[in-house]
């Protein structure tokens, strides 16, 4: 099949000289799990408009549109035209999801808000969270100054849109607010990081029972990774690599995925590689022992461990769901994360949540500064006072 829009991507990336670095996570594309409570369906692509998830393709557009179709991994064409065109970016950090029994890891407390404190709050499922712990291809975690040695993580995006950075899903909560034990969440299952085409080339995986599988090309296994020139076009799908090309067991499940097409051909051959985390249950799990948060990578004709899912925070039996790339700023995975996620509470900005931030927001209320309007009513009264303490006590 002809790859005209991942040509017409590597040239426009080229004529701008960029590479996939930058804040640009802030709101990203995804899918989320059938039965929510937002009833949305599970084959299609959304993204944050306005306070509204709209799709902006999936369905039919990618062969599906079935009833019980599920799309599980996303990934976007990752290009960095700083080591040629075509080759990845080496270092970066992973942006993930999981599903709504994963508990997280008591660690090292960080300013931003994490998987544990929102497993706590019962939040999980709908949330984004960025590593703090930088990784290379072919080389796995990085030592500080490239991590930060914590081995955790921090709230990226959160399902609802009382936080800065959001999916506009349900249930309607502020990070750090306890709800009560089985409230319904909205199951994030694949971001997807801005791109330069929209609608975007995705390479795709889906759920083993999804009844459109028999109607695209290749296997019908939940390990199929699937190329799309456009999700908004049926018959644009093809086959990027089988479960035989990456190691895989043909009942193994990919759940989250990223893709290193190097040479943008849509086939995965040469120095290509594919990293991605499997569903519990999947057989390659069982007979390497590993678990459902690990992140595994296919490349040099190798599959491995690329990284334990203890150093991004997870517990032993945590399903890590969904599974992106985000490029390293600065070099710095601390650098990275401050620049991608918001903390309102933080209002000095000098990355600690103290008094003096309390002191600095009762400045700026008493001059009536813009900056203390924190509930973005517009206007400034005692309103912006409790919601700014009740962000300052529940941190970031």
């Amino acid at each position: 099949m002809p790859n005209t829009r991942i040509d017409r991507l590597a040239a426009a990336l080229c004529a701008a000289a960029v590479c996939c670095a930058g804040p640009a996570f802030a709101q990203p594309f995804f899918s989320v799990a059938n039965g929510g409570p937002s009833g949305l369906e599970g084959d299609l692509i959304f993204e944050n408009n306005a306070g509204n998830p709209v799709p902006i393709g999936g369905g039919q557009g990618m062969g599906l549109g079935r009833v019980g179709d599920d799309i599980i991994g996303l990934a976007p064409v990752i290009v960095d035209t700083l080591r040629g065109t075509g080759r990845a970016t080496s270092d970066f950090i992973i942006c993930f999801s999981v599903d709504p029994f994963a508990m997280g890891v008591s660690r090292f407390r960080i300013t931003q808000q994490n998987l544990f404190r929102q497993s706590q709050n019962n939040q999980q499922a709908g949330d984004a969270y960025l590593s703090t712990e930088a990784l290379r291809r072919d080389v796995g975690v990085l030592p500080p100054p490239f991590s930060m040695g914590l081995d955790n993580n921090a709230l990226a995006v959160n399902q609802s849109p009382h936080y800065p950075n959001d999916f506009a899903l349900a249930p309607l909560a502020d990070p750090g607010q306890m709800l009560p034990p089985g409230t319904m969440l909205d199951d994030i299952d694949a971001t997807l990081n801005a791109t330069l085409l929209t609608p975007p080339v995705v390479f795709f995986t889906l759920d083993a029972d999804s009844p459109s599988h028999p109607f695209l090309p290749g296997p019908d296994s939940g390990a199929t990774v699937f190329l799309d020139q456009d999700i908004q076009l049926p018959g644009s799908e093809s086959v990027f690599a089988t479960p035989n090309d990456l190691g895989l067991d043909f009942f193994d499940q990919i759940d989250g995925l990223i893709v290193f097409d190097d040479n943008l051909n849509g086939i995965f051959d040469g120095t290509d590689a594919v990293y991605f985390s499997l569903a519990p249950g999947s057989p390659t799990l069982l007979a390497l022992g590993l678990r459902p948060g690990d992140v595994l990578a296919f490349e040099n004709g190798n599959l491995s461990l690329f990284a334990p899912g203890l150093v991004f925070g997870l517990a032993l039996d945590d399903n890590m769901n969904a599974l992106d790339f985000v490029p390293l700023i600065n070099g710095s995975a601390e650098d990275t994360i401050n620049s991608m996620v918001s903390c309102p509470a933080d209002f000095n900005e000098d990355t600690e949540i103290d008094t003096l931030d309390v002191l600095a927001f009762l400045n700026a209320w008493v001059a009536q500064d813009g900056s203390a309007d924190f509930n973005g009513d517009g206007s400034i009264n005692t309103l912006d006072v409790l919601e700014f303490l009740n962000a300052w006590v529940s941190g970031c």
